[in-house]
């Protein structure tokens, strides 16, 4: 459609003044649009995936700046249109207007290169499941998540809920996020808090696959289950659950440890210790020695999405 738009003003100034000049123009406009129309029809499409990528604050600036423009170039367009030049009324007000949105553009970026945050860094998304957790503060200060960190007003709201809910469980869950994530407003000027309505979706998980898709963002999660389908979508994701696990120390099959038996396991007289990085040590027959430091031989080593479980036997 932009080779039409292109000869649209010679054609309507020919049609009002019969001037040969601006038809063979207006000929020459048509002529050098068909003949450009893929590469017309390329930008058009990178166009709109741009405009997919922006934030709501971006289309409040380009909001505002073709309001502005339109104050601008209604007066303008106002005699032009009583002089009979209509084309160039509107050829004024179009002008106007794509400067108005470069220019809210233009604004925008260099505010947020002012706050140090730039849309062309890689920008990751965090879920409650990671700020619930509270190691993500760590994380950050080590500085290995390169980019933009957001979290939207989805998951916030969702934050709100557990923290005012009746169950002390959720309560407490919620109270914890919200004490994370005010500590990470506090000492980390790449974190934002995105307004963001997700279309047509129901839950947490769904709206922020959908964010991940729309910004080409790469979601935070510890949630097993909602990494597996963000993966389903093509949608690149974090699962700190799995880098954790991956980080634990490899313990295999006649290894020795030293535990410190601290409660009752569910089964056959168990006891139950805890490894420095919370994973999780049965020991068979240790019921009667909970308090005491043990030396235990590992016999078993079950893996699950959750993390692992280490069975063990007293040392002889």
């Amino acid at each position: 459609m932009l080779y039409v738009l292109v000869g649209f003003i010679p054609l309507q100034l020919l049609k009002e003044n019969q001037n040969i000049v601006l038809g063979v123009l207006a000929a020459i406009a048509l002529a050098v649009g068909y003949g450009f129309l893929s590469t017309f029809d390329k930008w058009i499409e990178q166009a709109f995936q741009r405009a997919a990528s922006f934030s709501f604050q971006q289309f409040q600036y380009i909001g505002v700046g073709i309001i502005l423009a339109n104050i601008v170039g209604v007066p303008i367009l106002i005699p032009l249109m009583y002089a009979g030049e209509h084309a160039l009324g509107v050829a004024i007000l179009v002008v106007l207007d794509v400067l108005a949105i470069w220019g809210a553009i233009f604004i925008f970026r260099v505010r947020e290169r002012r706050e140090g945050i730039t849309t062309d860094q890689p920008e990751f998304v965090l879920d409650t499941s990671v700020l619930v957790d509270g190691r993500i503060l760590d994380i950050m200060n080590l500085d290995l998540l390169k980019g933009r960190v957001v979290v939207p007003s989805f998951v916030v709201d969702e934050i709100r809920q557990l923290a005012d809910s009746t169950d002390p469980v959720k309560r407490d869950k919620g109270q914890r996020a919200l004490k994370v994530l005010e500590q990470l407003k506090a000492s980390s000027k790449r974190l934002a808090l995105v307004d963001y309505t997700p279309r047509g979706v129901k839950g947490v998980d769904d709206a922020l696959i959908q964010y991940a898709r729309d910004r080409k963002a790469t979601i935070v999660t510890l949630d097993s289950n909602l990494a597996k389908i963000a993966r389903l979508h093509n949608t690149d994701v974090i699962n700190f659950s799995e880098v954790f696990l991956a980080l634990r120390p490899n313990i295999n099959v006649g290894d020795e440890l030293t535990i410190k038996i601290v409660k009752e396991g569910k089964i056959r007289q168990q006891g139950v210790g805890f490894l420095d990085d919370g994973t999780m040590v049965v020991v068979e027959d240790a019921a009667d020695l909970i308090g005491s430091t043990v030396r235990v031989v590992v016999t078993n080593v079950h893996v699950s999405d959750t993390g692992k479980i280490i069975f063990t036997k007293v040392a002889d």
